[in-house]
């Protein structure tokens, strides 16, 4: 279960008060870099407008821009041949080995630079998904995975992803967190409060805008944007796009279903799906949802076993409620 669960990344009647009680006071997340079009750094948000960060790991990030997805993951210690192949078995637990396959070379900041690109196409030759993994070395001995999956319309997705990576293999983090474990975010927060994780569990990303616990039977998730654009539907974008990444990331997911919910207490709209669980059989269901928090756009997403009765768990530090 734990593999499907990382492949994702309300007040419940006092069900965390207890844990929170005597909890310090969270500083306010710095707002640098954040915009009503993400939170990008200031040379990168017009090539990144659109796009929707979704929590991975202290190591890794991923972007969802409309159905296109593309990560960058900094793995020291690694070549750039072995960091391919690593994306390769990445891109084959998502979307299966039955991909055409062909290795070769990018160009990526004046250098060229080991890749594989694959895609899925009909008999009458009209691909339906396609893509790119490749590495580079921006620094000796730090070795920089890309990856993107470009879906829809896939000639056009294909020349996004480049563009992408041109800015990715040499500027990084489009955000402009440093991606490495000294660099979490600890204990991890909201703006407005500090998270509880529970005994067992770990934390695999904390920044100032995201995050990720996980634990063996739950996940919890979370983006944090400042500020939020005036009138209706950001929010809901931000969500249906974080949604839409993390059913295509759990191979056999379910049809959504938009569900009545509380998100941080408001009453709101959430999306629910259920995807197989890789480890141990069973199912999981994946609940997220968004909100204007005070300013703040907030987007959070809980997995937990499809069979387990509510209240949510801890994990997911009562974020979520039905209604």
């Amino acid at each position: 279960m734990r593999t499907a669960l990382a492949a994702m990344g309300v007040t419940l009647g006092g069900l965390l008060s207890a844990c929170l009680a005597s909890a310090p006071v969270a500083p306010a997340v710095p707002s640098e870099g954040v915009t009503p079009a993400g939170p990008f750094v200031e040379d990168a948000r017009t090539l990144f407008e659109g796009c929707v960060p979704i929590p991975d790991s202290a190591m890794s990030r991923t972007y969802r821009c409309g159905s296109l997805s593309v990560w960058l993951h900094e793995q020291p210690g690694r070549s750039e041949a072995q960091a391919v192949d690593s994306g390769r078995a990445r891109v084959q637990a998502r979307l299966g080995s039955r991909l055409t396959e062909a290795r070769g070379e990018l160009p990526l900041g004046g250098q060229p630079h080991p890749s594989l690109r694959f895609e899925r196409c009909s008999g009458e030759n009209a691909c339906t998904v396609g893509g790119y993994v490749t590495a580079v070395m921006p620094s000796a001995g730090h070795v920089r995975q890309l990856g993107c999956v470009a879906r829809d319309d896939v000639r056009a997705g294909l020349g996004r992803c480049l563009e992408l990576f041109a800015y990715l293999a040499t500027r990084g983090n489009p955000e402009g967190d440093t991606l490495s474990p000294s660099a979490l975010v600890m204990p991890p927060r909201f703006p407005w409060r500090v998270l509880f994780v529970p005994e067992g569990c770990e934390v695999a990303d904390s920044t100032t805008r995201a995050g990720r616990i996980r634990c063996d039977a739950s996940t919890f998730s979370w983006s944090i944007f400042r500020p939020v654009a005036p009138g209706a539907g950001q929010v809901e974008r931000w969500r249906d796009r974080s949604a839409e990444e993390l059913r295509d990331a759990l191979p056999g997911a379910g049809p959504v279903e938009v569900l009545d919910c509380y998100v941080e207490g408001q009453a709101t709209r959430c999306v629910r799906f259920t995807a197989p669980a890789q480890e141990g059989g069973g199912e999981v269901q994946v609940w997220t949802g968004g909100v204007n928090y005070k300013g703040w756009g907030l987007f959070a997403a809980c997995s937990l076993p499809a069979g387990a009765l509510f209240p949510f768990p801890t994990t997911c530090n009562g974020v979520f409620a039905p209604r």
